[in-house]
């Protein structure tokens, strides 16, 4: 429900004079192939973007939107559906939804009007700015709202009956996926572009503003020039939900990261992961120095370095694939909201 790119070609349809049918997952279990919060749109030429899963179960839910779109008048409003999809030859509790991967998924669909363009525009706004926001699909259809703070679980799905018009579905634009690298090197760029294609919110920082990996980063959501690496730490927001990744040109700069993020740390313990990059010998001499400025033994041992799952990596994409291997890994021990329920 954050993808950038749905909600431009929504955006782009309903400009044209063209409803859309949305599609999103409110909730899914193990195997599924649609995970919450995925999301299609179809228009009313039968174009689409986006996927809640894939198959012939997609093939036939989007025949099914270029129906319902092809009959629609805006009289008849957003015309709510809720489907309890299960992937199985035989279901058990919900419609067959033609695939044999196991597991289940529950799908919301209902149809906006082309006069909800400037809402899906502020909609574009906010995802693209990384401000907060809630959007709420109900038997009315979609609304935004700007009031409600950022909190997790950033997707809730509310049912109080199998009665369409007792379901609320309630998604936080502010992505709570989020890594700050501290580096904006080979390796920060690298990491930059493999976890913003993961979908997460990336933030770079750097004490050089000229240098041509930090200007060519297109990745990230936002890059910060500072006089120090220490600042780095104080400058992360929504800190309970980011990893920090450290992996700048030399280990003075690591070290002086570190001291700045670790300095943060007390009983709440803001950052869930901080990781650096380094061989046996660096990683020995960071310590030592962390110790020096007074980080806690604590705080040091809750260190991941070296960071990333232990494979040959040399290049910075290499490095990158372990890094993000290693934080994707450790999401639902980190996260337990994430851990989907077994079908």
């Amino acid at each position: 429900m954050l993808d950038l790119n749905l909600w431009r070609y929504v955006l782009g349809a309903l400009e044209a004079g063209q409803p859309v049918h949305l599609t999103h997952v409110a909730w899914h279990s193990r195997h599924s192939p649609g995970t919450t919060g995925a999301s299609l749109a179809v228009a009313a030429d039968g174009a689409s973007a986006g996927t809640i899963g894939g198959g012939i179960m997609e093939a036939e839910l989007i025949q099914r939107a270029k129906a319902l779109l092809d009959d629609w008048t805006p009289q008849r409003g957003a015309g709510l559906e809720v489907r309890e999809l299960e992937h199985r030859r035989k279901a058990t509790r919900g419609e067959r939804s033609g695939l044999f991967c196991a597991g289940q998924q529950t799908n919301i669909s209902y149809i906006m009007a082309p006069d909800q363009a400037s809402m899906v525009r502020r909609i574009l706004e906010l995802l693209q700015s990384d401000e907060p926001g809630w959007i709420e699909v109900s038997p009315q259809g979609l609304r935004l709202d700007e009031t409600a703070p950022p909190e997790l679980p950033p997707i809730r799905f509310e049912r109080a009956s199998h009665d369409a018009d007792d379901v609320v579905l309630r998604a936080q634009l502010l992505n709570w996926k989020r890594v700050a690298i501290i580096g904006g090197g080979h390796c920060g760029l690298a990491l930059s572009r493999v976890m913003a294609q993961l979908g997460y919110a990336v933030t770079v920082f750097d004490t050089r503003e000229d240098v041509f990996t930090l200007q060519q980063n297109r990745w990230a959501t936002h890059t910060v020039v500072v006089d120090d690496y220490a600042e780095a730490g104080r400058l992360i927001r929504q800190p309970a939900w980011t990893h920090v990744v450290v992996m700048s040109a030399d280990v003075d700069s690591d070290i002086r990261g570190l001291i700045g993020v670790l300095r943060l740390e007390g009983p709440q313990k803001p950052f869930p992961y901080i990781g650096v990059m380094g061989a046996p010998a660096k990683l020995a001499r960071i310590r030592s120095a962390l110790k020096e400025a007074g980080v806690s033994e604590d705080a040091i041992a809750r260190l991941y370095a070296p960071i990333g799952l232990p494979m040959t990596s040399n290049t910075p994409e290499e490095i990158a694939i372990s890094v993000a291997a290693e934080i994707l890994q450790e999401r639902e021990r980190l996260f337990p909201f994430t851990a989907a329920p077994s079908p």
